[in-house]
């Protein structure tokens, strides 16, 4: 009698395994970011480069912007662009010197 519980307590033990959903519940898992890296190489070559391998050039684009003369071109492009993104719902998340990489919460 004692092995006959034991074998239907494993089989009940088997059975609440396969039932119990192992994934956390989507209000669970944590906030989907999405990451952009905006890349200077000249005016001519600033480029977005997008999570889904698009790219975006769009320094012809930022060239129609009258620069003052006094200011770093690469700066004042990066910046221009960087605006663009922000307008998107990218924030800053890292920047190096030729590159500054974004990022946004999607919903």
């Amino acid at each position: 009698m004692n092995t006959k519980m034991m074998v239907a307590a494993g089989a009940f033990a088997l059975l609440l395994v396969g039932v119990v959903p192992v994934e956390a519940p989507a209000q669970m898992r944590g906030p989907r970011i999405e990451y952009v890296d905006i890349r200077w190489d000249g005016v001519d070559r600033l480029s977005v480069v997008y999570p889904d391998g698009r790219v975006d050039f769009v320094g012809e684009e930022l060239k129609n912007i009258p620069r003052p003369d006094r200011v770093d071109k690469r700066a004042f492009y990066m910046t221009l662009a960087m605006g663009r993104m922000v307008t998107q719902g990218y924030e800053l998340a890292a920047a190096f010197s030729d590159e500054i990489i974004m990022k946004r919460t999607l919903p």
